[in-house]
């Protein structure tokens, strides 16, 4: 399963091809994106800003964060170095 299929997200529900959640566009779990290079790669604006303060601040407060730890820990320290 997905992220966005197990828990409540704001994304379930709305078309893949539309989204602006890069894993629920593509179809895999948060915990399977190359988050640190979709951030090193946006411009230097707002979105970026809200995308690393979601990232670093909710994202370890998810139960999707729990199940696959490891994966989201390495993520979130690639972010922090970044």
């Amino acid at each position: 399963m997905k992220c966005y299929e197990i828990k409540n997200c704001c994304f379930n529900g709305t078309e893949h091809v539309t989204s602006k959640c890069p894993p629920h566009k593509f179809k895999i779990g948060c915990w399977e994106y190359d988050w640190v290079s979709f951030y090193n790669k946006m411009p230097e604006c707002k979105e970026k800003l809200e995308w690393r303060e979601i990232m670093l601040n909710k994202c370890p407060k998810c139960e999707i964060y729990e199940i696959h730890k490891e994966d989201m820990e390495k993520i979130i320290q690639g972010l922090r170095n970044s």
